[in-house]
This record gives C-alpha cells, sequence and structure tokens, in this order.
C-alpha cells in the first residue's frame, strides 16, 4: 500500500513541477507585444532625434543624420527579437535607416561636387525610403495589433 501512496505522489509531484516549469518557461518567455514594443520604442527614438535636424541646412548636421540613421540600423539588428514575422519588420526597417544613411552620404556629397542631377536622384531615394518605411510600419502595427 505504501508504494502505491509514493508512486502516486511522486507522480502527482513530477505533474505538478512539469505544470510549474512550463509556466516557467511561458512567463519568462518575451510576449508578441513586448517584442513589438522593443522595434517600435526604437524607432520612435529615430524619429524624436532626426526631427531636431529636419531643417537644418548645415552639412555637418546633415551628416550626423546620416550617422543616427546608421547607428540606429544597428540597433535594430541588435535587438533580440524572436517571432519570425516581427524578425523581417525589425530587418526591413535596419535596412530601410542603413538605406536613408548611405543616401544621406552620397546626397551630401553630390551637393559637394555640385552634381544636381544625382542629389535629385538621391533626394528621391530618401522619398521611396520613407514611403517604405510607412508602408513597413503599417503592416507591423496591424500585425502587432493582430491576437
Amino acid at each position: 500500500m505504501m508504494k502505491i501512496y509514493s508512486k502516486k505522489y511522486l507522480s502527482s509531484t513530477l505533474s505538478l513541477l512539469t505544470i510549474l516549469f512550463n509556466f516557467f518557461l511561458i512567463s519568462c518567455a518575451e510576449t508578441k507585444i513586448s517584442q513589438c514594443q522593443k522595434i517600435i520604442i526604437l524607432m520612435n527614438e529615430m524619429d524624436k532625434q532626426s526631427d531636431s535636424y529636419h531643417q537644418t541646412t548645415d552639412i555637418k548636421n546633415v551628416l550626423q543624420v546620416a550617422d543616427l540613421f546608421e547607428e540606429t540600423s544597428q540597433q535594430m539588428k541588435q535587438l533580440k527579437i524572436e517571432d519570425k514575422q516581427l524578425i523581417e519588420y525589425q530587418m526591413g526597417f535596419a535596412d530601410i535607416y542603413q538605406g536613408n544613411a548611405d543616401t544621406t552620404r552620397q546626397f551630401v556629397s553630390a551637393l559637394n561636387d555640385k552634381d544636381i542631377d544625382t542629389a535629385k536622384l538621391m533626394q528621391q531615394q530618401v522619398q521611396k525610403l520613407g514611403k517604405r518605411e510607412q508602408e513597413l510600419g503599417a503592416k507591423m502595427k496591424g500585425y502587432c495589433q493582430d491576437n
């Protein structure tokens, strides 16, 4: 009788420990919402910082914006995101920010060289990247709000 009771007790204890362990794993795993927030926080910080340079005509400030884009691209890549769809958005934003950094530098170079055609082309490229960022942001917003 004692052995049966011990086996049942042990089995119940192991079941309870398994349930608690699984609960612990689930509670430690980041939710989709918390992963979305990581990306959004970085995007908002980028927007906030770049807005301060929005109306600048100083080439040094424009190059600082390029540096800011590049730094944000690297930070975006380093975010620990596990959700496969969010990884796609994360890398998409990282690419857009790197594209903005590169295009901004090419724009400044074209202005310094008085190459108006290339400057106009780079300006168009920045507009395309901005549109792509808005589209990607809208998709991610829909995904993050979706349960």
